[in-house]
């Protein structure tokens, strides 16, 4: 469902500009979406200037009291994450890389694109709409998040490991699974099920 990728994104885009944040500049924080795209443009402590990637990052906590809050209260992993999850994000949910822009101005770019939508390539763009209406509590979207950070390329897992992960009954857990189903894949019958990324 790119609902779920939708939402992942927005996330990460807010707790990104609020974690670093230069809080002593007047310059205007936004976050805007257009046909194309979304971004967010906030003022910015920077050390450098140019593109960021998952390669050539390296973590910076400009508010750390911040990410710190963020991280007890779920919003936000480890320091960097971030930057790895937009792009992972990304990629599921419109088929290209976001851009990280450092400079005075930081500008966090993520392309969109309609004709790459899951739904709408499988031909249904009733489904799509009627997805994009729907409303995903955050504790759903953190269980998502938890869920696809847990689990390794080439790696099997049990619902159990799910149910532990998660602290959820196996049937709350299944449904968790089954939205996921584009980027999971299900290996064996009911008994002896395992789930492992496509």
């Amino acid at each position: 469902m790119d609902i779920i990728w939708q939402q992942l994104c927005y996330w990460e885009m807010i707790a990104n500009t609020l974690i670093h944040r230069e809080f002593t500049s007047s310059y205007t924080a936004k976050f805007v979406i257009e046909k194309d795209r979304m971004y967010t443009e906030n003022a910015n402590r920077s050390s450098g200037d140019g593109i960021i990637t998952p390669d050539n990052m390296e973590p910076n906590p400009k508010n750390p009291i911040i990410a710190s809050f963020f991280r007890n209260i779920g919003w936000s992993d480890r320091l960097g994450s971030g930057v790895r999850n937009i792009f992972k994000y990304s990629k599921y949910y419109s088929g290209e890389e976001p851009e990280f822009v450092e400079g005075d101005v930081f500008r966090l770019i993520v392309p969109l694109n309609e004709d790459y939508s899951y739904d709408i390539k499988n031909g249904d763009k009733k489904t799509a709409i009627k997805n994009g209406d729907k409303k995903i509590s955050k504790k759903t979207i953190q269980n998502y998040k938890k869920i696809l950070e847990f689990m390794e390329e080439g790696k099997e897992y049990t619902i159990q490991d799910f149910c532990n992960l998660l602290n959820l009954k196996p049937s709350r857990t299944k449904e968790l699974l089954k939205a996921l189903t584009q980027d999971i894949e299900q290996i064996g019958n009911n008994k002896n099920r395992k789930y492992r990324l496509k």
